[in-house]
């Protein structure tokens, strides 16, 4: 089932178009969670005091 499912989305055009834009989401989405993390992390150290 699984491998059925991968051959027909990596043969036909819409189902590249599906997996790129899959994994396009999940990158994108990665990294605004990255600088989100990094910039709470940041803000914590007090520089100042």
């Amino acid at each position: 089932m699984k491998t059925k499912l991968k051959k027909l989305l990596s043969k036909s055009k819409w189902g590249k178009y599906i997996l790129v834009g899959g994994f396009t989401f999940f990158f994108i989405k990665g990294l605004i969670w990255l600088v989100v993390l990094f910039v709470a992390g940041f803000s914590l150290i007090n520089f100042g005091s």
